[in-house]
């Protein structure tokens, strides 16, 4: 099995109490499994109560293997629904995952919680806030010679955590500065205060911005940035799914750059009245307009669960909802 294309869900489920939290919140339960998954690149984290812990690409690859070898069975199909012993309260919930191929495999419950109880008493101490976002998004390094360069990215980093909702909240502004190239063509967007200019970039230019790039990601930045605080990032690959977090002053000053020897195409300004969340509407309205969802939602029948249609968020293997994050792990959907 190849550990780079594999994605990993074991989890020991109070199965109640999980099937009641998926009804009330319309498939986003508050309840969390004790579990071990894996993300891009095989960044392991194990959660467990309400702490996460750090773990090891090989200790996880071995735990993974431990886990196999006392699994009962393997089949097809979706938990819980086709697997046999649903009327238990507490299951094991192992599923692996080859590309778009998903097994399920069949596990004692307390066998599997003694082992993720023993996982977690090596595993050490809980991580931090900070630590387990820059665990779970390393850097990781651009390929020598060329490569594809795809988008540099420079905004201020707004927490968001979206929900299922009757009426649709603003999107926040995030002041933010893009470059990107599409179909061998290069663009630039340039947020200065409240002023966004818009230019076409020289394709012979294009060389020179990625040793500049180069150079940018050398010296990478944390994943990790506080709320309100500048973010910057570029995505590379030939996917174009391989990011690399840089220092924002950097970043930006690398944009002016490109913008200073790029052409013109438009500027417009961006009206800001103050609300955090973007848009012409005033606080006052947004708030408002949250607590009119609220009664919506408390008043009417609970909306049906948004159909996934079988997509599984590519880090952690959960369900896709509708949202650009996923909601187990806050992956970003692409």
């Amino acid at each position: 099995m190849d550990g780079a294309d594999r994605t990993v869900y074991i989890a020991y489920r109070y199965l109640p109490g999980y099937n009641q939290e998926c009804r009330s919140m319309n498939g986003n339960p508050a309840i969390y499994d004790n579990r071990l998954t894996n993300r891009k690149n095989n960044v392991y984290l194990l959660e467990f109560g309400n702490s996460s812990y750090a773990v090891s690409t090989e200790r996880g690859d071995q735990f993974v293997e431990e886990v196999l070898s006392k699994c009962t069975d393997k089949h097809r199909g979706l938990f819980p629904s086709e697997l046999p012993g649903c009327d238990k309260e507490y299951v094991a919930v192992v599923e692996i995952s080859e590309g778009s191929l998903y097994s399920y495999y069949d596990m004692d419950a307390d066998t599997l919680l003694q082992m993720l109880e023993s996982l977690k008493a090596e595993s050490g101490e809980p991580l931090t806030r900070r630590e387990l976002i820059n665990h779970c998004y390393p850097n990781p390094k651009l390929p020598e010679g060329d490569f594809d360069l795809k988008s540099i990215t420079h905004q201020i980093f707004i927490y968001e955590k979206s929900c299922p909702s009757v009426i649709q909240t603003f999107r926040p502004d995030k002041k933010t500065s893009h470059f990107w190239i599409f179909n061998d063509e290069a663009h630039l967007e340039l947020r200065e205060d409240n002023t966004k200019n818009t230019y076409d970039v020289p394709s012979e230019l294009i060389p020179r911005i990625k040793e500049e790039v180069r150079e940018l990601c050398a010296e990478p930045a944390e994943a990790y940035v506080e709320d309100g605080k500048p973010e910057s990032y570029v995505y590379f690959g030939k996917d174009g799914d391989e990011r690399i977090f840089t220092k924002p002053d950097n970043t930006y000053a690398l944009l002016k750059d490109i913008a200073s020897k790029s052409i013109l195409k438009e500027t417009k300004e961006i009206k800001d009245n103050g609300n955090p969340y973007g848009g012409a509407a005033s606080i006052n309205a947004f708030f408002g307009m949250n607590s009119l969802t609220a009664m919506l939602q408390n008043s009417s029948p609970a909306p049906a669960p948004i159909p996934s249609d079988g997509e599984k968020c590519k880090y952690c293997g959960a369900p896709k909802n509708a949202g650009r994050f996923c909601s187990e792990c806050g992956g970003e959907y692409k």
